[in-house]
């Protein structure tokens, strides 16, 4: 060997570098024409041609409006619940609204039938404002819009029911309109709008006494009671549909901040003409995009809530916890009262949840034995089927339900998701309700459907004909076995009401 390559060993060399450039070259290049889910794309030497321009636009601004409408569910049920009060009872802030009868919960997302509610707002952007809370069977929750728990109130509270005093403040009140009140506990919202919901677990003689004796202000004001009577209006907060929906969040986001994880939402919902500070006036192209984009978002949460995939939820006995995590379990995707993991915000939890239901708070995700709620949600029947308001079906509730407080079978409507209406007005049965009856073994069948099982009309719930509905357990005071699962909840069986 001298060192020297013959020529025909550099004609090789030469042919296989220009082979590599080609391939690089052809790697390098995008096609010029490209079929997707979307259609044909078309590209004159990888530029895309105006109708693909066109075509990729629209689709970008489409999800964008999806991806917005998901994102905003919470707070977007948030301003119709106090919308609705607003209508109904022009009601302000630091006013409750005092709801005992069956109208008055009807169309509040997942609301129970066992308690009474106090349910008002407050919005401190301009000074602090002061809950004051009795001694007595009161289990309540503070959330902020974006509906993230800020604090129990009651016997499930830092002060376990003893009462006590409690200062509110957001991200905009000034220092000098928050008082100093010596051992009142300090909560501190990312929002100026500040939402409460509290039960009033008390005996029915004792209930207006005890929801009376909490009392709400502003600090430099005489606290007092300020309940509003119901007076069996349907105060309603899922969320609106078509262009109300958009303008609905428009105006909210002029109340609120913008907090750092939303900046880029704040700019999807630019490009669909929600800005701050600006009117909302959005192009027909605009409209066309959000009017659909509503449409499939809400098709998405349904499709969240009633097929659910979301890991660390479902029960070993086939039902999922709607807050929390199973113990033991990973902690998944499950929805809580803060929405924040270690690496992100939760998202489909948050959409799902909020599209379901409402409020949230540490004792309701995350409750200890004896202290707290625990609930459980089941979507379809043991045949995998929707639960239709026409067939007829049965829960036996096994014996000794793991609760220190009460247990109750709640059903909802699957378009509302508020409670099922029929003329019987009656959505929930459980250990407090008088005239259930059990069986020999100590078990309750629960029966739902559109006539009544003989001789068990006390147990029984009226469904819709045409319309689905879906269950919810409530464990007020949850034990032991509901925390290793030693005890099953029921299946959802359809039956012949007549072999009762």
């Amino acid at each position: 060997m001298n060192g020297k390559i013959s020529p025909s060993i550099n004609c090789i060399l030469v042919a296989l570098m220009l082979v590599h450039g080609l391939i690089q070259a052809q790697d390098d290049t995008y096609p010029n024409k490209v079929t997707t889910h979307i259609g044909e794309l078309t590209f004159d030497y990888g530029v895309p041609t105006e109708e693909t321009s066109e075509k990729l636009y629209y689709e970008m601004d489409y999800h964008r409006a999806v991806q917005a409408y998901l994102w905003s569910l919470p707070i977007v049920g948030q301003a119709q619940w106090r919308q609705s009060y607003l209508d109904l009872y022009d009601i302000k802030p630091n006013q409750s609204v005092f709801a005992t009868k069956f109208n008055e919960r009807s169309l509040v997302l997942t609301a129970n039938e066992s308690t009474p509610y106090v349910i008002g707002w407050t919005n401190v952007k301009e000074k602090a404002a002061i809950i004051e809370m009795p001694e007595g069977p009161i289990i309540g929750l503070l959330i902020d819009f974006w509906q993230r728990g800020l604090a129990d109130l009651g016997i499930f509270g830092s002060n376990a029911g003893k009462g006590g005093t409690w200062v509110i403040t957001g991200p905009e009140t000034p220092k000098s309109e928050t008082p100093y009140i010596e051992g009142a506990t300090y909560i501190e919202s990312k929002t100026n709008n500040v939402w409460w919901l509290i039960r009033i677990n008390a005996k029915p003689e004792n209930r207006d006494k005890v929801a009376q004796s909490i009392k709400f202000g502003y600090h430099d004001e005489e606290l007092r009671s300020q309940l509003i009577p119901g007076e069996n209006k349907a105060g309603r907060n899922y969320q609106p549909r078509g262009m109300k929906y958009w303008e609905m969040l428009h105006a909210i986001l002029q109340e609120e901040p913008v907090e750092e994880r939303d900046r880029f939402f704040m700019y999807f919902l630019k490009e669909m003409g929600i800005e701050k500070d600006k009117p909302f006036n959005p192009s027909e192209r605009q409209k066309e995009i959000m009017a659909d984009a509503m449409i499939v978002g809400e098709a998405m949460a349904k499709n969240m809530v009633l097929r659910e995939r979301l890991p660390g939820v479902l029960r070993e006995d086939g039902w999922r916890l709607i807050l929390g995590n199973v113990q033991g379990a990973e902690p998944g995707d499950a929805m809580e009262h803060t929405q924040r993991a270690k690496y992100y915000d939760r998202f489909d939890p948050r959409a799902r949840f909020t599209y379901e239901a409402c409020t949230t708070s540490e004792k309701m995700s995350f409750p200890k034995p004896a202290r707290g709620m625990g609930y459980a949600g089941m979507f379809l029947d043991t045949k995998g089927r929707a639960l239709a308001g026409d067939r007829s079906y049965v829960m036996n509730v096994p014996a000794n339900p793991p609760v220190d407080l009460f247990w109750a079978i709640t059903i909802y409507d699957v378009d509302t998701r508020g409670l099922i209406t029929t003329d019987q007005e009656r959505a929930e049965r459980g250990s407090i309700h008088e005239g259930v009856r059990t069986n020999s073994d100590g078990s309750t069948p629960i029966f739902i459907g559109p006539k009544a099982p003989k001789g068990w009309e006390n147990n029984w719930i009226k469904s819709v004909p045409g319309r689905a509905w879906f269950p919810y357990f409530r464990f007020y005071g949850p034990t032991g076995p509901f925390f290793d699962q030693s005890w099953k909840l029921p299946q959802i069986e359809e039956v012949d009401f007549s072999q009762y």
